[in-house]
């Protein structure tokens, strides 16, 4: 186990160094944006750090879970869930444009909540454009009824 520990470890960092590598001419083209917006620099180092973080370290990080595959079906579910979270927030404006109708008030983008969440309760509410429903319907394809099963209750 120490072996694949340590082989794991150097692999990481390899991966790092070759990201870090890689996201240095992105950074670079992003710089104007940064001077732009100089009272948010500290938001962009943090986005950086954490997209080099992502892109870098994520991979490896699957492929150690599924060597170790103890809890590997629920490891995979709960990555599922922080990926929708995730969707929900970076994809949010563009959802509320495409997905669903003006009049709604389940809007997309609400950190801690999931794309089929919201999906789910504008169904419910038939505020969903016919994009909407499409996704949604295909959703049903692979899991009946997900988006409507999937809704949380607001507080």
């Amino acid at each position: 186990m120490k072996t694949v520990r340590f082989l794991f470890t150097t692999l990481a960092l390899l991966w790092l160094v070759v990201t870090i590598s890689w996201m240095i001419p992105i950074s670079l083209l992003l710089i104007p944006f940064l001077c732009v917006s100089k009272k948010y620099y500290k938001e962009w180092i943090l986005f950086f750090f954490a997209s080099i973080s992502a892109i870098g370290l994520f991979p490896l990080g699957f492929l150690y879970r599924m060597l170790k595959w103890k809890e590997f079906k629920r490891y995979l579910r709960q990555v599922s869930l922080s990926v929708d979270i995730t969707g929900n927030t970076v994809i949010g404006a563009l959802l509320n444009d495409n997905f669903i109708t003006k009049e709604s008030v389940h809007k997309f983008g609400v950190v801690q909540e999931t794309i089929s969440d919201n999906l789910g309760e504008n169904e419910r509410d038939d505020t969903l454009t016919m994009f909407g429903k499409r996704v949604s319907n295909l959703l049903s394809v692979f899991d009946f009824d997900h988006a409507r099963k999937s809704i949380v209750e607001d507080k």
